[in-house]
């Protein structure tokens, strides 16, 4: 299409997407009016391409449209699309396999749900089912989804206000690990962080577990292995649960199949989501030890649950990040960003943190005293970023943090490409100040 074409087409997805279609947020040059997208490049109706370092909000893994995910979607598609949670699909029983196959050996079958937070709750659901408890232990950072059921676990008090209401104290929060801006260094740090944890959670015979991300993707919050090997000490010292919320971390992100095994952790619950089925459709999963399966009554199941298009979808992608070795490519560039970033030695780079293809770059105004970069200053850098063409979010306890979580496809070229683009936007919005 022509320029004025492209132009036209834009302004008419636009203007009815503002008619029709209430929004979940929107930044500077947002929505982009997406109509193409293939590995980790979109393209929207004006016909300008992006790197999409957002792999599509974290759910792209192979990349945007992976061939062999579009082709078993549409096999499948031929075949069953979807029936009820009380009959099963082929696409459905190999999934299941496949996960408990690639997961860690505390976690044997698999309850299939559509989407992250209500995965959380299923999990939350079987706890106190099979405790009689109603309470939890969260992390200050966490993210845990925005249903209502959910919503306590999250560390941000704006998203919790999205409540309407106040909420019931139902999680007890934890300290979050935060190497970068911790009173002290290393491994000490690690064990420090957690003094006084044990008696927190004993004080409260009402918890029944600790729901926590291996690693919390907002803001690139990576603990030691140190920190991980004591919180799971006391759990278990306590005769609590661990739910390992890896909705964001799993299939491959962190170059391993799941952050649990960076930790040798073997959680009672793992929850799935985003990723694992290549962007098809709706799909997240519980992956419970049999402890907490046995017995556990749903209710009733989500509608959609164990689609038979997304299954096969997801499938498909769990054989292609094998096939094209991508888990180990997110651990590769994971490195190999990290280091592009730490070159540049720009004078706002406070931290550049990465754990396979999940973290960020901290920015700040003083590298010694690691004062946060203002708010302003960093939307001022990423909306540079998106006129280069690179779509990425802010993320951060202080919004600071540039998040970056491109597909496990992501080549050192397309990396470089963004490097060259941040450190024009560094040293133009700086010089601009």
């Amino acid at each position: 299409m022509t320029t004025e074409e492209n132009k036209k087409t834009a302004t008419h997805i636009l203007s009815r997407d503002e008619q029709f279609v209430i929004r979940p947020w929107s930044g500077s040059g947002e929505p982009v009016p997406v109509v193409d997208a293939k590995g980790c490049n979109i393209t929207d109706a004006h016909g300008k391409t992006f790197l999409d370092l957002t792999s599509g909000y974290f759910v792209n893994q192979a990349g945007h449209c992976h061939p062999k995910v579009i082709a078993a979607t549409v096999e499948q598609l031929n075949k069953v699309v979807q029936v009820s949670g009380r009959h099963t699909t082929a696409s459905v029983v190999d999934l299941a396999e496949k996960l408990v196959e690639i997961s860690p050996d505390s976690v044997h079958k698999v309850f299939f749900a559509t989407g992250g937070s209500e995965a959380v709750e299923f999990a939350l659901k079987m706890v106190r089912q099979k405790t009689g408890k109603s309470d939890f232990a969260s992390l200050e950072n966490g993210f845990h989804g925005l249903t209502l059921g959910v919503l306590g676990a999250c560390g941000s008090e704006k998203y919790r206000k999205t409540a309407g209401i106040d909420l019931p104290e139902q999680f007890t929060r934890l300290p979050s690990p935060y190497p970068y801006r911790c009173a002290c260094d290393g491994d000490e740090c690690t064990a420090r962080c957690l003094d006084g944890v044990e008696e927190i959670l004993a004080a409260n015979p009402n918890i029944g577990a600790i729901l926590a991300e291996p690693a919390q993707a907002a803001g690139g919050l990576i603990p030691s292995k140190a920190w991980w090997k004591r919180l799971d000490e006391i759990r278990k010292k306590l005769g609590l649960y661990l739910i390992l919320d890896e909705i964001q971390t799993g299939i491959g992100r962190t170059g391993t199949w799941f952050a649990a095994e960076h930790y040798d952790l073997q959680p009672d619950i793992i929850t799935v989501g985003k990723g694992v089925s290549g962007g098809v459709g709706s799909l997240a999963v519980v992956l419970a030890s049999n402890e907490l399966s046995c017995g556990f009554y749903a209710g009733t199941t989500p509608t959609n649950g164990g689609n038979a298009v997304s299954c096969a979808a997801g499938l498909a992608l769990i054989n292609v990040l094998e096939e094209e070795k991508l888990v180990e490519n997110a651990r590769a560039m994971g490195e190999y960003f990290t280091s592009a970033v730490r070159k540049l030695k720009d004078s706002w780079i406070g931290d550049v943190r990465f754990f396979g293809l999940l973290g960020g770059v901290e920015l700040v105004s003083d590298i010694e005293n690691k004062s946060p970069l203002a708010k302003g200053i960093v939307g001022a850098i990423k909306d540079h970023l998106y006129q280069a063409g690179m779509l990425i979010t802010v993320s951060g306890p202080h919004g600071n943090v540039l998040r970056l979580q491109p597909p496990l496809s992501v080549t050192a070229e397309e990396l470089d490409r963004f490097i060259v683009c941040l450190k024009a936007a560094l040293s133009e919005i700086r010089a601009a100040q």
